[in-house]
This record gives C-alpha cells, sequence and structure tokens, in this order.
C-alpha cells in the first residue's frame, strides 16, 4: 500500500513536471509568434513608406500574409523585391534583410516589454 502511494505520488510528479514544461514551451512559442509578427509588421510599414503607400493596411497585411506561404523569410523577401522592383524602386536583398535583423530586436524587446 506504501509503495503504491509513493509510485502515485512519483506519477503526479512527473505528470506535473511534464506540464509544466508544455506550458513553457507553449508560451515561448507564442512568444516567438508574436515577436515575428511584430516585426513583419515593423517591415510591411517600413516598405510601404519607401513605395508612397504608407498607412496602407491593405498592403501592409498583405506583406505580413507573405510570410505564411513558406517556411523562413524568403517569401516574404521576394514579395518586397517584386514590390520594390515593380515600383521603381531601387533595393536590394542585403537591405531587407538586414532590416528584418533590425526589426527582429526591435519587436523582441517591445515583446520582452509586454510580458
Amino acid at each position: 500500500d506504501k509503495i503504491i502511494r509513493e509510485v502515485d505520488m512519483a506519477d503526479r510528479i512527473f505528470a506535473d513536471r511534464g506540464r509544466a514544461h508544455e506550458a513553457a514551451y507553449t508560451a515561448e512559442q507564442h512568444a516567438h509568434f508574436n515577436t515575428l509578427a511584430r516585426r513583419n509588421r515593423m517591415l510591411a510599414n517600413w516598405a510601404a513608406g519607401l513605395l508612397d503607400r504608407e498607412g496602407d493596411q491593405a498592403y501592409i497585411s498583405e506583406v505580413m500574409a507573405s510570410h505564411f506561404i513558406e517556411a523562413g523569410d524568403a517569401d516574404l523577401t521576394g514579395k518586397l523585391m517584386a514590390d520594390f522592383n515593380a515600383a521603381g524602386v531601387e533595393m536590394d536583398e542585403q537591405t531587407i534583410h538586414a532590416k528584418l535583423n533590425e526589426f527582429m530586436i526591435a519587436a523582441a524587446a517591445q515583446e520582452k516589454g509586454s510580458a
């Protein structure tokens, strides 16, 4: 009887640990998603300003949605390069990548500040 109680207690401890790890992982993933969304909004606003579309929420939403086409940032970078080329705005991928990094740092700081 005592052994059964000890086993039950050990099972509960491990289950509690598992739930705590799951909750931490979920919170981490949620924060990362929010940070990416902030970064992408900043990037979209920056691009909209260069394309004389500042404040154009439809365009900003379109840019943000392009990030979900495939994994990574290639889809987002490709969309912006195509938009800049179509508008005759001189741009290169290194500048876009530098802005992605700059905005990721700013978005992470904002996310950390809002947590």
